[in-house]
């Protein structure tokens, strides 16, 4: 194979001297008819049929993209890798196939790329086999050849990353005659097929699945074995960005525990900043992980959208202020949220949010929502059977309180064991104690830390049939309040 390169001053550079690009200038490759496609792919990869140069014009197989400068997304160049169909026909003769077939490749508009039978490259395939791989066609089916009207076993399978199809065909003699080993040649040869995009899509995958795995363990680690920064390179700009944000939130931490350690603090400030420590790392864990499983799922443009939302999430729990936000400053934290929640759910569930006019500048402590919403997920909505996924919040203005609710339409509680539920929380005996849960008790115990025992959680049946969660924040008290633990919050809070 070769790969070369194209610098933004169009100099050239080359992996392979005996292999060559068939455009040896970047004016000619320019102005080739899909170079404008590769264009408009904006960096991700084209791949195209096409011809290269080895003593002379040969058939091959070309991708193409635009390379960028991650930080500055400046155009750096433009990267080719060229893979010649005879040695794509080498590897697919080397399989050890015992029944006589005949394989071809089909790009995303119906065209032969590549074909074991070599007068077949480079024009349409049959229109109607075309229309049923975009179907729901089994992996394995009959089918009477367009050319001579056989009737053929048609194996195929189509890679979800460059949108190409591999297609293998057996006469129904040859596959009859050897019953027991039908299915064993049928996976060779769907994996021959498969085996080109797995090896273009592994550079682009690992540079996402492994460090997020790494990054989830890390923030596992946090309440076991300490904290630790990340100190290594990455080629992704989404991690690069992430990774920098995860060293941020360490680096405050260790430095509140610094501080904790030379200062005579009250006993209030200590256990609430024990508090902050351990309840942040618990929903940064949980969507790390959903994070993973979007990348596995082979999405990765979703992925990168998700990244840079956890990555907002980690800015806002770590920014250097006090711990008391305006109301609006925590809904949006919210919407963060449900952003990754959408990625995962889709469209199973629709959230309402009422907010009472005038009250987005009210000082709220951090993070008092987004628990709220994902202890609605985790513990109403997902052992949820079927039907569609409601949540409803509602902020308000009740006398001296701002009431915050958060209600669903999960399996909820009986009345005697939702009681039960909130004297545990109140006690300090909450969902986490049970390693199930988002942290009601740590919630309450913040409230009640920033605001006094007259505020904090109750629970209560909802109209919608699951769970109200009631959360009361101070309305008249709360402005001395901030001015109070203000001071205090940018020195020793977390």
């Amino acid at each position: 194979m070769l790969i070369h390169l194209f610098d933004r001053e169009g100099h050239a550079y080359a992996s392979n001297e005996s292999l060559q690009l068939f455009w040896r200038q970047a004016d000619d490759v320019s102005a080739v008819t899909w170079h404008a496609k590769m264009e408009e792919l904006d960096g991700h990869m084209l791949w195209v049929y096409g011809p290269a140069w080895r003593d002379g014009e040969i058939p091959a197989i070309i991708g193409g993209r635009k390379l960028k400068d991650p930080r500055r997304l400046t155009s750096l160049g433009e990267e080719f890798v060229v893979f010649p169909v005879e040695k794509i026909s080498r590897l697919i003769g080397e399989t050890g196939q015992r029944i006589e077939r005949k394989v071809q490749v089909m790009d995303s508009i119906g065209n032969i790329v590549y074909s074991t039978e070599p007068r077949e490259i480079g024009t349409a395939a049959d229109q109607g086999l075309f229309a049923k791989f975009g179907g729901n066609a089994q992996p394995f089916f009959e089918w009477t050849t367009r050319e001579d009207r056989k009737r053929m076993l048609v194996a195929y399978a189509k890679s979800n990353y460059s949108g190409w199809t591999t297609i293998a065909y057996f006469t129904p003699e040859a596959v009859f005659s050897d019953a027991s080993q039908m299915w064993a040649h049928a996976l060779l040869t769907m994996g021959a097929g498969i085996a080109i995009a797995l090896a273009l899509v592994a550079y682009f995958t690992w540079t996402l699945t492994k460090p997020v795995r790494q990054l989830a363990e890390g923030m596992n680690r946090i309440r076991k074995a300490g904290i630790q920064p990340f100190d290594k390179p990455f080629a992704s700009r989404e991690i690069v960005q992430l990774y920098s944000n995860y060293n941020a939130m360490v680096q405050e931490l260790e430095e509140v525990v610094q501080r904790l350690s030379e200062q005579q603090i009250s006993a209030q400030r200590a256990e609430l900043v024990a508090l902050k420590v351990q309840f942040r790392p618990h929903f940064l864990y949980n969507s790390l992980h959903l994070i993973y499983w979007t990348i596995e799922d082979e999405r990765p443009e979703k992925a990168q959208e998700m990244t840079l939302a956890l990555s907002d999430l980690l800015h806002y729990s770590v920014h250097p202020s006090t711990d008391l936000v305006t109301l609006g400053e925590d809904l949006a934290q919210l919407n963060r949220y449900l952003l990754l929640q959408r990625a995962r759910y889709g469209d199973k569930f629709s959230v309402s949010i009422d907010v009472e006019e005038g009250l987005e500048q009210q000082r709220v402590i951090r993070l008092v929502l987004q628990p709220l919403v994902e202890n609605a997920f985790h513990h109403g909505l997902e052992r949820k059977a079927e039907g569609d996924w409601q949540i409803r919040v509602c902020i308000g203005r009740q006398g001296d309180s701002i009431l915050c609710s958060v209600e669903d339409n999960g399996v909820g509680l009986p009345l005697a064991e939702l009681r039960l539920l909130e004297a545990s929380i109140h006690n300090d005996r909450g969902f986490e104690k049970k390693g199930s849960g988002i942290g009601l008790s740590n919630l309450h115990k913040q409230l009640q830390a920033f605001f006094g025992a007259g505020h904090g959680i109750r629970l209560l049946p909802s109209p919608l049939g699951g769970l109200k969660v009631v959360l009361s924040l101070p309305w008249r008290e709360l402005e001395d309040k901030t001015l109070r633990l203000g001071g205090e919050g940018e020195d020793g809070a977390a």
